[in-house]
């Protein structure tokens, strides 16, 4: 109902959640591609400038990535992300199915760290998951 506010506030866990598993996954599907066509490829762009002024290279900023993915306690998200607030690239986690821009940020790439992503593959060593993905990377996405 229009007028059920309680109503309204208690969907807000659910509209986070699903919405936001909706949005994440779009944007992962399009964030990877097969390495014959390209994939784990950055080409000279402004992003491969700020990742290697900023990181000093794309091992080092996947390095990070991994080591704070890794991290998260159950399920969640890594994020390579811009963050307006201090005006350059920010790797960030969310929990569960919550998104980068929430917290104010541009999100650029997304891992996704629930086991769906990688136990048929990986089984329990998420590690090589990380570790693999940077393989299949669309940066021109």
């Amino acid at each position: 109902h229009r007028n059920d506010l309680a109503g309204q506030v208690a969907l807000q866990p659910l509209i986070n959640f699903h919405g936001g598993g909706h949005v994440n996954h779009s944007m992962f599907w399009q964030n990877l591609i097969g390495e014959k066509n390209g994939g784990g490829h950055l080409h000279a762009s402004p992003l491969k400038t700020a990742i290697d002024a900023q990181y000093g290279s794309l091992g080092a900023l996947s390095a990070v990535v991994n080591a704070k993915t890794a991290a998260i306690f159950g399920s969640g998200w890594g994020w390579v992300t811009y963050n307006p607030a201090i005006g350059a690239l920010d790797v960030v986690t969310t929990a569960n199915q919550d998104m980068a821009s929430s917290m104010g940020h541009v999100p650029l790439l997304g891992v996704d760290a629930w086991e769906h992503a990688y136990y048929l593959d990986y089984n329990n060593v998420k590690a090589d998951y990380f570790k693999n993905i940077w393989r299949v990377v669309n940066w021109k996405d």
